[in-house]
C-alpha cells in the first residue's frame, strides 16, 4: 500500500473519530410534547411550550448542546435508564421513590392539583366523586394520590397523555380527570373545554405528587450540577419570571422556595 494511500486513510479514520466526537457532545433531552401548554408537538413537528422555552435556556447557560427527543410519558423513565437519552425535562416530579433510581435537579417549576368536570355535576369532593371513572396519566403522581386517598371509591384510568384524556371526558367515558391546575385551564379555556369547570380545591401533597418538577438523570451523572447551576441562573437574571409570564400570566409556580 503507498503510503499516500496510508495517509488518505489516516486522514479519513482522524475525521471519523471527530465526527463521532461532535455526535458524542449533543445532550438528548426527553420530552413527552403533548402536555400543553409545558409541551407540545406542533404540525411541523417541531416542540413548543414552557419547558422547551425553559430547557433551551438551561441549556444554553449550562453549555450543553441538547437535542429534544419525544417520548411518551410511560415509558420514559425505563427508556432513560436504558440510556435512550440523557436528561428528562417534562414535568417529572420529584418523589423519594424515583430518586433511589435516579438523580434529580434543583425544582424548576412547583405546581398544584386539580380534578375538572362537566359543570355542575361534582360540587362536594370527596363524595361527589365516590364510584366515578377518574383519568389520569397511567403510572404517574395522581393516580398513586387516588390509590391511597380514595382506594375503594374511584377509578382511576390511566392514559398516554393528556389529549386522550381530555377527548374521553368529553365523549363520556370517564366523570372527570385529575391533572396539574395549568394544563387542566389551558383545556378549560378552549372551545373543547367550555362544558367543563375545575371542581374542588387546588391540591398540594410533597408526600406523593412530589416537590416539584425536575430534571432528571442517570445516578452520577455530571450533568446535573450543570443543570442546578443553570436553573439557579435563569432564576436570578429574571428568565424565569419573563417565561411564566409569557405562558402563565397571573401565576406563581415558582419552584425556589423549594431549594
Amino acid at each position: 500500500m503507498s503510503k499516500l494511500r496510508v495517509f488518505a486513510l489516516i486522514a479519513a479514520t482522524v475525521a471519523s473519530l471527530s465526527l463521532d466526537a461532535g455526535a458524542q457532545e449533543k445532550t438528548r433531552v426527553a420530552t413527552e410534547a403533548s402536555f400543553p401548554p409545558f409541551s407540545k408537538t406542533e404540525a411541523d413537528g417541531s416542540f413548543t411550550g414552557f419547558e422547551i422555552d425553559l430547557g433551551n435556556e438551561i441549556c444554553r447557560r449550562a453549555k450543553l448542546d441538547c437535542q429534544w427527543v419525544k417520548q411518551d410519558f410511560d415509558g420514559i423513565i425505563a427508556a432513560l435508564l436504558a440510556r435512550k437519552f440523557d436528561m428528562i425535562f417534562s414535568s417529572m416530579s420529584i418523589k423519594p421513590e424515583r430518586e433511589k433510581v435516579a438523580d434529580f435537579s434543583i425544582p424548576y417549576y412547583a405546581e398544584k392539583y386539580v380534578f375538572y368536570a362537566k359543570k355542575g355535576s361534582i360540587k362536594d369532593i370527596p363524595n361527589d366523586i365516590k364510584g366515578k371513572k377518574i383519568g389520569v396519566y397511567a403510572g404517574s403522581t395522581q393516580e398513586q394520590y387516588l390509590r391511597k386517598y380514595y382506594p375503594n371509591d374511584v377509578e382511576p384510568v390511566g392514559y398516554e397523555n393528556a389529549d386522550q384524556i381530555n377527548a374521553d371526558l368529553i365523549n363520556g367515558r370517564i366523570d372527570l380527570a385529575f391533572g396539574e391546575q395549568l394544563p387542566a385551564k389551558e383545556f378549560l379555556a378552549s372551545p373543547q373545554g367550555q362544558d367543563f369547570e375545575i371542581a374542588g380545591p387546588r391540591i398540594e401533597d410533597p408526600s406523593v405528587l412530589g416537590r416539584g418538577a425536575g430534571a432528571m438523570f442517570n445516578k452520577g451523572s455530571p450533568l446535573k450540577a450543570k443543570v442546578d447551576d443553570a436553573i439557579r441562573a435563569v432564576y436570578a437574571d429574571g428568565t424565569f419570571d419573563k417565561l411564566e409570564n409569557k405562558w402563565f400570566p397571573g401565576s406563581d409556580i415558582r419552584a425556589d422556595k423549594l431549594w
